[in-house]
């Protein structure tokens, strides 16, 4: 009877394995099982953006259906979706219009006819980067072979290819479709407003792949007619990031570039060095990476650099270097007393850290030891050397503590020499007597560079710069002012008053690494988006700072994107609308980054990813 009934129950099992593989083979077989997918499209509506249908609706065949205004996916609903479309940084102007029209890369041609001989290089470079970026709507594979031919034509007047302050940015952008041929023209005085209207020619393109379908094949789609007119309101469109307190890869660096590009900011200001370490490597001064890098893997070497700074150019991009000094100067700075030199820096790696620096680990430079002034004009020689032409340095110059320099008898015993009194004015005087001759060193090097002489430099807001202090010390036609201080000081203001440049980086709102520690706020990109800065002729632009005491690699790209590129509009276009109008164009921006190999933080549940302006 056991065994009867073992045998029935093996039966009875096999039967269901049978009935569920008949299930499964049927759904297999029978193509209308595909409806059981979600298969929502997008409408625009107006003064609301791309809205997700009520209902799923019938599988389309990939084709936008241009009679109901509906789209397969909502990243070409927003490309095409309102005044802007998914245009990032907002133009000056911009007509769009709602139809599209299919194109492939293979079919798209540059024409570099009307461009000086002398620019053609970097814009061939320009072009390629561009192609990539379109490439990339579709994970780098266009399947969806169409043979509409797209030429664009660039137009730069000038052969100059030097990136300064002084840089005209401005572009046009026309594109028409006629006769089944798509002209898109460009015209901009510069290589660099070319480059911004390449860029912006990318963003009127999105993949034609429904987000239903998991499908291999993906096309592309232009917006077929548009006219845009575009310049940036501050010159000075800067991103801080720190590479010493966490290494960062140089191809995590090259990534962020990228994403500098995409929303058309124009300063990589590399705050390379601190007393955590020193990367950086010097050709003429070893020891300093010997000594300072974290390990032999972790140093970004002289070709290294010359490539990034390349690489940022081709992206419309000026790369700034900054050594900070005299404080925020330690690891790479200790072997003085080795090599028979004396104490190149004091304090280094000392405690009671508290009393001798902002944070751990501590070292300023010895302003008292002669040699000190020979090694960093070795080491001005290598960066000056590195940099674009006329080449823009940063001095660093912030939160020296006094105390340091007053533990070292060596450095007490020169300022009573020089009759400085050791009290507060007495440690400014010899701060502002080493900042004169860092200066100084500069300027030789740039004469041995063949460079004009006077060039701007940039500090950082300090005690030396205060409004009562900085004409004694700092002069206005040298230096440009970097404010880190709270948008509710003074200072910006006052230095405004007093003539000086500066370019403003509230901590407050522009500090990324706030909220993350201490009694520091985080700002989301809405809070980011809403700073406006001084209307003032000297208020050459702003920075966003990433400050890596707790950020390596693994999270740099969420914590910088897409926040980041709220303020990257706001320096080139200074909207007076509110982020809340903004919104819909960011979420098409951090696709795009994704496409681009970033990894943007999320802005909104995915529900309201999908409906503009239902979650604000």
């Amino acid at each position: 009877m056991a065994n009867i009934l073992t045998i029935l129950t093996i039966l009875a099992v096999h039967l269901v394995q049978c009935k569920v593989e008949k299930v499964s083979d049927s759904s297999k077989e029978d193509p209308a099982s595909a409806v059981y997918k979600p298969s929502w499209m997008y409408k625009c509506v107006p003064n609301e953006g791309c809205q997700r249908t009520g209902h799923p609706q019938p599988m389309s065949s990939g084709e936008t259906n241009s009679t109901s205004q509906l789209y397969d996916s909502v990243k070409l609903c927003r490309t095409v979706c309102g005044r802007f479309g998914g245009l990032w940084p907002k133009p000056v102007s911009a007509t769009l219009n709602s139809q599209t029209v299919k194109i492939h890369p293979q079919y798209l041609r540059y024409d570099l006819v009307d461009v000086p001989v002398e620019t053609r290089e970097i814009l061939a470079q320009m072009t390629k980067v561009t192609s990539g970026n379109i490439l990339a709507e579709c994970g780098g594979n266009v399947t969806e072979v169409v043979t509409t031919p797209v030429v664009v034509y660039l137009t730069v007047k000038s052969k100059v290819i030097d990136l300064t302050w002084d840089t005209d940015e401005e572009y046009f952008l026309d594109v028409q479709t006629k006769d089944g041929t798509v002209v898109v023209k460009l015209n901009a005085e510069t290589v660099y407003g070319a480059r911004h209207a390449l860029e912006s020619f990318t963003q009127l393109i999105s993949a034609d792949k429904p987000d239903y379908s998991d499908s291999e094949i993906c096309g592309l789609r232009l917006i077929s007619g548009a006219k845009i007119r575009d310049r940036p309101v501050y010159r000075h469109r800067g991103f801080v990031l720190d590479t010493s307190r966490h290494f960062i890869p140089m191809k995590d660096i090259m990534r962020t570039i990228d994403g500098m590009a995409a929303t058309k900011m124009n300063v990589f200001h590399w705050h390379a060095t601190d007393s955590h370490s020193f990367p950086l490597e010097s050709s003429r001064v070893p020891q300093l990476t010997r000594y300072g890098a974290y390990s032999p893997s972790e140093i970004y070497t002289v070709e290294e650099v010359r490539r990034l700074i390349k690489y940022a150019q081709i992206r419309g991009i000026r790369v700034v270097i900054e050594i900070d000094a005299p404080a925020h100067s330690g690891n790479g700075w200790q072997w003085g007393k080795d090599y028979g030199f004396g104490d190149l820096a004091v304090c280094v790696n000392s405690e009671p850290w508290r009393r001798l620096c902002i944070q751990p680990p501590c070292g300023q430079l010895n302003p008292a030891n002669p040699v000190l002034y020979r090694v960093l004009r070795s080491l001005y020689k290598d960066i000056a050397e590195v940099l674009p032409k006329p080449s823009l340095f940063h001095m660093g110059g912030d939160e020296v503590f006094f105390g340091c320099w007053n533990s070292s008898q060596d450095i007490v015993s020169y300022m009573a020499n020089k009759g400085f009194e050791t009290n507060t004015e007495g440690f400014m005087r010899l701060w502002a007597e080493f900042q004169a001759k860092a200066l100084q060193l500069w300027d030789e090097v740039l004469l041995d560079e063949g460079i004009e002489q006077n060039q701007p430099v940039m500090i950082w807001s300090s005690e030396l710069t205060q409004a009562h202090r900085i004409k004694k010390y700092l002069n206005k036609d040298r230096y440009v002012v970097e404010v880190w201080e709270p948008v509710n000081s003074s200072l910006l203001n006052q230095l405004l008053q007093l003539g000086y440049r500066v370019v403003s980086v509230p901590k407050d709102i522009w500090y990324l690494d706030h909220g993350f520690w201490g009694n520091t706020k985080y700002s989301n990109w809405r809070r980011m988006y809403s700073y406006a800065l001084p209307k003032d002729p000297n208020v050459l632009g702003g920075e966003i700072a990433m400050w890596t005491e707790y950020v390596d690699n693994g999270v740099l790209d969420t914590r910088v994107w897409p926040r980041t590129a709220a303020a990257a509009e706001r320096l080139w276009s200074d909207p007076s609308s509110g982020a809340q109008a903004a919104e819909a164009r960011l979420q098409r921006l951090r696709a795009r980054l994704l496409s681009r190999g970033l990894r943007p933080d999320a802005l909104a549940p995915a529900w309201c990813e999908q409906h503009d302006a239902r979650c604000i």
